[in-house]
């Protein structure tokens, strides 16, 4: 068994790590708003396919918190990068 370079160990390491998801982030933010739409049906309906009975109204008014906290976070931040 070939033994590992230590330089080839430490460049791999230091690698960057976030550039895969950085170039999809990217890759999405370019997409047009119909192929966004239809994805996110398709990943719904395969949700609501292995899982029928998803999102019950837990689920729902959990992720309707979220989006509340989220949106008051955004209305605090609105002078952020404004000058």
């Amino acid at each position: 068994m070939p033994l590992l370079d230590p330089r080839d160990l430490r460049q791999y390491a230091n690698r960057d790590w976030s550039a895969p998801e950085r170039l999809a982030r990217t890759r999405r933010t370019r997409q047009p708003v119909e192929l966004k739409v239809s994805l996110a049906i398709q990943l719904y309906e395969a949700a609501r396919a292995s899982h029928p009975g998803w999102p019950d109204d837990a689920a729902r008014r959990t992720d309707l918190k979220s989006h509340l906290r989220l949106r008051a976070l955004l209305d605090k931040a609105t002078h952020v990068g404004t000058g």
